[in-house]
């Protein structure tokens, strides 16, 4: 028995080369040809529009320090979006409170951390910036509270801030490095002290910069005395100087606070039990703090910001898992404290669900 192949074609053959079954020069077969090239066309047009709706978006987010609350964050918020979007791709890379403003004005970062003073100072063009950086928006604020941390060795005989900076007695403090959002407001606090980095180097303090693992180890292997740093909680690279060696946290003192209050710092507390390891582990400690802002670039497409911001806030399970900073974080608290404008798509995406007027 031959092949349907062959069968077909002693057919044609018996019928004639005009049959209409076999016509291969009129209007069937023609028709036959037109059909089949026009579906090969519609698969290639269908392909190429596949590929185009799911051409990757690659971002790159500007977050902190490597070991830092706003660098795992990041990554956390980047594997959220991503599940809700699977065409948007972010990468996150080291940065800070001061320099992270200046990467995304320019969209040589498409998105980044920022702090409510920090933005507000860079779009006014007020210190430490030198011009005015107004492309810079928000998508979301008040989404994780940053707390400054002044801890110092358990068996220090030193007390206080005022004893340490304002009675100038030397020690050995890590903080992290300039363009960092803590360096610039440790400036500030030594402004209200009516001193400098110079005058505590003459008292015989020294100053060790690095991030925040680098600042945990060199506390751990008593390189440093103190360190001075700015982390939502419970702060990793805190947890762990804490587990290597004895710690006390240092509160802020009020005068200190409203000097302080003027850049847009406010009190806040680190509540008991957040470090159990610290010597004061069990008493709330008074500190200064600050909220986290999404901020991105005016021109980034509306469609992406939107996309964004809707991936992040109808998944607020998967957000407040990344980081327990976020437990707390809710849809109103979006469109507050941010120190920028809102982005277009962010604020539609606000109004829609009540949540902005």
């Amino acid at each position: 028995m031959g092949s349907v192949d062959s069968l077909a074609q002693e057919r044609r053959e018996k019928k004639g080369p005009f049959h209409p079954e076999n016509n291969l020069g009129g209007v069937t077969m023609r028709a036959r040809w037109m059909g089949i090239g026009f579906a090969i066309l519609s698969s290639i047009l269908l392909v190429g529009t596949a590929r185009a709706q799911g051409k990757q978006i690659t971002l790159t987010w500007t977050a902190g320090g490597v070991g830092g609350g706003w660098y795992s964050m990041a990554g956390g918020f980047a594997e959220v979006i991503r599940s809700a979007e699977p065409d948007i791709v972010i990468k996150v890379i080291p940065g800070g409170g001061t320099v992270n403003p200046a990467l995304v004005n320019k969209k040589e970062c498409e998105l980044g951390w920022g702090l409510p003073f920090m933005n507000a100072a860079a779009f006014n063009g007020e210190e430490p910036f030198k011009e005015k950086l107004t492309n810079l928006r928000a998508i979301a604020g008040g989404m994780s509270m940053n707390y400054f941390h002044f801890y110092i060795a358990a068996d220090s005989p030193l007390q206080s801030m005022d004893e340490i900076f304002g009675e100038k007695k030397p020690i050995r403090l890590a903080l992290s490095p300039a363009g960092t959002s803590e360096e610039w407001v440790f400036q500030k606090v030594l402004e209200h002290y009516k001193t400098s980095y110079k005058e505590l180097e003459k008292a015989g303090f020294t100053f060790f910069h690095g991030n925040y693992a680098q600042q945990a180890s060199q506390f751990k292997d008593q390189n440093v005395d103190a360190v001075f740093t700015f982390l939502a909680l419970p702060g990793a690279s805190v947890t762990e100087a804490s587990v290597g060696r004895k710690m006390r946290l240092l509160p802020f003192p009020k005068p200190l606070l409203e000097s302080l209050a003027k850049y847009g710092i406010t009190e806040g507390k680190i509540p008991r039990g957040t470090y159990p390891k610290a010597a004061n582990g069990d008493q709330e400690v008074v500190t200064a703090t600050a909220g986290s802002v999404i901020t991105t670039h005016k021109d980034i497409p509306d469609d992406v910001v939107y996309r964004i911001t809707r991936a992040i806030h109808e998944n607020l399970d998967k957000v407040r898992r990344i980081h327990g900073s976020l437990e707390t974080y809710k849809l109103e608290d979006g469109p507050t404290g941010t120190g920028i404008p809102l982005h277009p798509a962010a604020e539609k995406y606000f109004k829609e669900k009540g949540a902005l007027k």
